[in-house]
């Protein structure tokens, strides 16, 4: 016995199916397959096909782990190839490391990527993060950066890069500095007789002492000192021209100062704001242009004072002044005013949600009868309502479907699946839809019990017996490979999943090998007859 044709390497790409194949000199009912030093046998990884002189090893799905040198071993004899997957071999060269910055400064997150081009997605705690005044994100060739400026003690946090499915992860630690001004107070021109609020926030609760022209000030009937929490607040009534110069917020440990101009000027809007439409998560940007460019505005939403912070930019260049929000949610639909000394300007912002699309639509599914069948799907976001169907039906939870819903992710789930539930199985959300195919491949028949060898006296009845997974499945007996037919002394039968052959009166001369085959599946044993 040789190899008429030998195993050749293979090499497929990641995900796909490879087949090693090879042919001997003579037919061979059962051969040994090998990955390295260890057997190979059937299952959902992997396929044996005996036809014969032909053997094929199918290797289905295969990833990187996959590869290695595959054997045939048939009489001591074997024949060996190798399997390549291809693929990208994507990998951190270079990791996350943690890092420890004090309150205040800026946390600077560095990786290596073995490959260019490829997207990061930046986590904080599990949140997915985005750009904005303290968030800013660089890439480099292979080289990614994240950094997060301003830093709080509220920032202690796990920061996680993911990139097609792999991460790296490193942690946050913020230590706690002396009192300072996380918000700062910011120059405003104001008209006479104006009500002018100066604010700015601590990053701790302190006490702290506000100067006018290096004079300290005190609270009187024209002038209030507040404070709320971390917030720090300064109310001038009805300014005067008096009141404009320099005013100072000290903490002892820190100071932010601003300049207060008084102004009798007739300011114009030169260029009005536009209202912004957008969508859930977007950015808006609104411009003022006025007639001075040395005039401070104040903005406001839906009458609150906006001051910078992650998500507010507040930029003014000469006479034009911009507002930009970052990641604007549903809440903040309202009005957006400007205010420059007499010059006031509103215009509306609306954010819509988001319309629903599919990340990962539906695909056509295949099975074996009885199989679970599983449609799975992702949507940008959770809809406020959807519905499964087969063809117009529409599903529910029951003994057959199982519906769930793991935020996201959408799964519908076909139990025992039978050729009656081959349909186009589609999932409505709001105004979409997607739809994947449901095919029943067969059954996956297999040997529930498998003959078994079989010693008897001459002249008594040997008795061979199977059961199957599956009813009404037609087997073929053979002994040493001639097909059986029932007569006088040979009985075969079968009930339901059971199969039965008989030999009745056995001699010597009948010891030989039993076959039965399945739907190509075999089971063999022997017969002994002794004197």
């Amino acid at each position: 016995m040789d190899f008429t044709v030998p195993l050749k390497d293979v090499t497929v790409p990641e995900k796909k199916q490879a087949k090693f194949e090879c042919a001997i000199t003579k037919d061979v009912s059962k051969v040994m397959w090998l990955r390295g030093s260890e057997i190979v046998t059937s299952d959902a990884k992997y396929d044996i096909i005996d036809d014969g002189k032909r053997h094929m090893l199918v290797i289905n799905h295969c990833e990187f782990e996959d590869e290695g040198e595959y054997t045939i071993e048939v009489f001591g004899k074997r024949s060996t190839a190798k399997l390549s997957v291809e693929g990208m071999r994507l990998k951190f060269t270079t990791p996350l490391k943690d890092q420890t910055v004090k309150e205040g400064n800026t946390a600077r997150f560095e990786l290596e990527i073995s490959h260019e081009n490829v997207p990061i997605t930046w986590y904080k705690n599990d949140s997915k993060l985005h750009p904005s005044r303290v968030v800013l994100t660089h890439v480099d060739g292979k080289k990614h950066i994240l950094e997060l400026k301003e830093v709080t003690l509220d920032d202690v946090c796990q920061i996680k890069a993911e990139a097609k499915g792999i991460s790296t992860t490193a942690n946050l630690t913020v230590l706690e500095g002396p009192a300072r001004f996380v918000v700062k107070l910011q120059d405003y021109t104001a008209v006479e007789k104006d009500k002018v609020v100066l604010d700015c926030e601590l990053s701790k609760d302190v006490p702290v002492r506000w100067f006018h022209n290096d004079s300290e000030i005190k609270a009187s009937k024209m002038v209030v000192v507040k404070a709320e929490d971390k917030r720090r607040i300064l109310i001038i009534r009805k300014v005067e021209d008096k009141n404009k110069g320099q005013y100072v917020c000290d903490c002892e440990t820190d100071k932010t100062m601003a300049n207060l101009n008084i102004e009798a000027r007739d300011i114009k809007v030169v260029k009005p704001m536009y209202g912004v439409e957008l969508f859930d998560g977007e950015t808006a940007r609104f411009e003022v242009v006025l007639s001075e460019d040395d005039v401070h505005g104040q903005w406001k939403l839906k009458g609150e004072v906006l001051s910078p912070s992650a998500d507010v930019e507040i930029v003014e260049e000469g006479a034009k002044h911009t507002l930009i929000l970052y990641n604007c949610r549903i809440p903040q639909t309202g009005e957006i005013s400007f205010q420059g000394a007499n010059a006031k300007c509103a215009a509306n912002l609306k954010v819509k949600e988001l319309p629903v699309s599919f990340i990962t639509p539906l695909n056509d599914v295949y099975v074996y009868e009885k199989d679970e069948a599983r449609f799975e799907l992702e949507v940008n976001r959770e809809p406020k309502a959807f519905r499964w169907f087969k063809g117009t039906q529409e599903l529910e939870n029951d003994d057959k479907f199982e519906i769930i819903q793991e935020g996201k992710r959408h799964t519908l789930v076909v139990k025992m699946a039978s050729y009656s539930d081959e349909a186009k199985y589609t999932f409505e959300a709001e105004d979409k839809k997607t739809s994947g195919k449901l095919v029943i491949e067969g059954i996956r028949l297999e040997f529930v019990r498998p003959i078994k060898d079989v010693t008897v006296k001459e002249r008594e009845t040997a008795e061979f017996k199977i059961e199957l997974s599956h009813d009404n499945v037609q087997v073929t007996w053979y002994k040493n490979d001639i097909r059986l037919h029932p007569s006088k002394l040979v009985h075969i039968s079968d009930d339901g999943k059971i199969h039965t052959l008989s030999f009745k009166e056995v001699s010597v001369d009948d010891t030989a090998l039993i076959k039965v085959e399945a739907m190509s599946k075999t089971s063999e044993a022997m017969l002994t007859v002794i004197v």
